[in-house]
């Protein structure tokens, strides 16, 4: 049977699953954070097309109690690194060849 409590702002009772008060609307406790296909796969896409922005859902999913968030949450994190490692080093290889493609047109002069 469910633990009956009261609540910290109107004092009338709640179930201990309730995440918000039923008589107030005061919320008792966040909802959990969805791990649904479909916002796995848009979570791991931000950590692999944009990625410093992956990080900041991606420690949300991590703080979770659920263990599925939590998996959800390393994923997302390992793709945001692995993301911004790979474009790092594109960006580097760029401006290397930039800068050979410059030094070559000044050297004919």
């Amino acid at each position: 049977m469910d633990q009956v409590l009261t609540c910290p702002i109107c004092r009338n009772s709640i179930d201990l699953t309730d995440f918000f008060c039923r008589a107030c609307g005061a919320p008792l406790k966040e909802k959990p954070l969805s791990i649904s296909l479909f916002k796995q796969l848009s979570l791991y896409a931000l950590s692999v097309l944009l990625p410093p922005f992956g990080l900041i859902p991606a420690i949300k999913y991590l703080r979770q109690e659920d263990s599925k968030a939590k998996q959800v949450g390393i994923i997302a994190v390992v793709l945001t690194l692995v993301s911004l490692i790979v474009s790092i080093m594109l960006l580097f290889n760029l401006l290397n060849t930039y800068s050979q493609a410059i030094t070559g047109q000044l050297g004919t002069f």
